[in-house]
């Protein structure tokens, strides 16, 4: 009823006048969402959208618990009250600095494995995959670090620290800029599945619907490769 009377306010006022509220994992929060949200916005200038950034366990968490009308998220990771729609591509990639060992020529398994890692914390889609990718070739991986900052990451990995594994989108500017280097392994393409999700018990308004259609089209556009 909350829902119903939200909406009919938000009509009344004017189109897509009712407060969206997005929860999203980080890569999709800081990488993705930023020009979807803002080419929303151009044609729905009355839209408000307050965009919630945290890992993916939290994002579904928020969901769940009806703070966020919708989930962005990075993992295999659900919930019984959740419907889970199917989103995005993305692509696991392992970057390092320039003068990082194993910047140039082929990584093999047995160097992946003895080289220290700079990881997501547990919890997070990113990290989540990044396990169940590396683990199931290297059968070890050295944790050197473990954060919740994918910007934190890179700049330790760009210092030297040790390899990362992130989202494709979320270090193109930098192996672009030079500040970090893509290493050539012989490992499968790790490809994972973003999505949408909300709950399936509750009413979704028309700037929700919308929005998620919104995003959807964006099906059309590559991924920054």
């Amino acid at each position: 009823l909350l829902d119903q009377a939200t909406e009919l306010g938000g009509l009344l006022a004017g189109e897509h006048a009712a407060p969206l509220r997005v929860a999203a994992s980080l890569t999709i929060g800081e990488y993705l969402l930023p020009r979807l949200i803002a080419s929303w916005q151009e044609r729905h200038p009355a839209s408000v959208i307050r965009l919630r950034i945290a890992n993916t366990s939290e994002v579904i968490a928020s969901v769940v618990g009806l703070e966020s009308d919708l989930g962005f998220i990075e993992g295999p990771q659900t919930h019984p009250d959740l419907r889970v729609h199917p989103w995005l591509s993305d692509e696991l990639v392992i970057v390092g600095a320039p003068g990082h060992p194993l910047a140039n020529g082929l990584a093999n398994k047995t160097q992946l494995a003895a080289a220290t890692w700079i990881l997501r914390e547990v919890g997070s889609g990113t990290r989540q995959a990044t396990d169940a990718w590396l683990l199931a070739h290297l059968n070890q991986v050295q944790v050197g670090f473990e954060l919740g900052s994918t910007e934190a990451i890179k700049r330790l990995a760009a210092a030297g620290t040790g390899l990362a594994c992130l989202s494709r989108q979320a270090v193109a500017e930098d192996v672009e800029q030079g500040r970090l280097v893509e290493l050539k392994t012989r490992l499968p393409v790790a490809k994972r599945q973003l999505a949408i999700v909300d709950r399936r018990d509750k009413l979704l308004g028309r700037a929700t619907q919308d929005f998620m259609a919104h995003c959807n089209a964006s099906q059309a556009v590559p991924l920054r490769s």
